[in-house]
């Protein structure tokens, strides 16, 4: 194996982690398995196009204000629509984010066609060479990225009061509620938070390849992978989770051709849940 593709299988594993830790923390805490999440990211880069495309902004310029505007659109959705489904049943909500799914696609078909967009950017195609290996520069920003979201994630919710309360609404939200918190709220932050997460690993995504209104469904499925391997629920393996799939999937590429890039993830989603459904990368407590 050279040391190009396993490089390039690491960064690409970063961006794949951001789009899998949305995915995991929302299973984490609401116990939630949200289809939407896909269109989620998508929705990210469609919104930073309109400021990319439309007024020549830089696309990490747009990235902060895409991540806001996602999370701002998704807190409603879970507070008055998803959570009062949660009270009821567990399959209601799962249906409904299928819909919310549905939705997604077809107001981008309508909004902006069903022509492939990309991000343009001055670093999109540029590479870096490290130590004699050539990098895309894209996936070494959608890296580090990684790594600072994933650390400010598990620092959130193991340091500061705010994760206190969504663990204890996650493991036990009557017990939580008697102590006070308000679990409605904390189920509608930590889906506006992963939704913000989405939309940070979407616009990184547009800059990376193009995308359409339907690039939503195996972006979802390469997130399930991610939270797979992490162990699901999990957020603090999500970023080596990324790593090992971006790896796994650089190297079967190379060795068997671009044919099989999504096939791998498709199976290790599969093979992991079959031999190890506690993830290869869970710990002792999700967080």
């Amino acid at each position: 194996m050279s040391l190009d593709v396993l490089a390039a299988g690491i960064l690409a594993g970063g961006l794949y982690a951001l789009i899998g830790l949305g995915i995991s923390l929302v299973f984490g805490v609401l116990g939630l398995m949200n289809l939407a999440h896909g269109e989620l990211v998508i929705g990210g880069a469609y919104l930073a196009s309109l400021l990319v495309v439309e007024a020549g902004w830089d696309p990490l310029a747009a990235l902060p204000l895409a991540m806001a505007t996602m999370a701002l659109i998704a807190y409603p959705l879970q507070r008055y629509l998803l959570t009062p489904l949660l009270r009821d049943s567990r399959s209601a909500p799962l249906v409904a984010t299928f819909g919310l799914a549905l939705l997604g696609q077809a107001l981008f078909q309508a909004a902006f066609g069903t022509h492939p967009k990309a991000l343009p950017a001055s670093y999109a195609d540029t590479g870096l060479s490290v130590l004699g290996v050539r990098v895309q520069t894209v996936y070494v920003i959608a890296f580090g990225l990684a790594v600072v979201l994933c650390a400010a994630t598990h620092l959130v919710l193991t340091r500061t009061r705010a994760g206190s309360a969504v663990r204890a609404a996650s493991a036990d939200p009557g017990t939580a509620a008697v102590l006070g918190i308000d679990v409605n709220r904390v189920y509608a932050m930590t889906f506006a938070g992963a939704a913000a997460l989405a939309a940070a690993g979407g616009v990184l995504t547009g800059v990376a390849q193009s995308f359409t209104p339907s690039s939503g469904l195996p972006l979802l499925l390469t997130g399930f992978a991610v939270m797979a391997l992490a162990g699901i629920g999990s957020v603090g393996g999500v970023l080596a989770a990324g790593v090992a799939l971006g790896v796994l999937q650089s190297v079967s590429v190379g060795l068997f051709g671009g044919g099989w890039r999504d096939v791998v993830v498709y199976l290790a989603f599969f093979l992991v849940l079959a031999i190890r459904p506690q993830g290869l990368f869970r710990k002792a407590h999700a967080a």
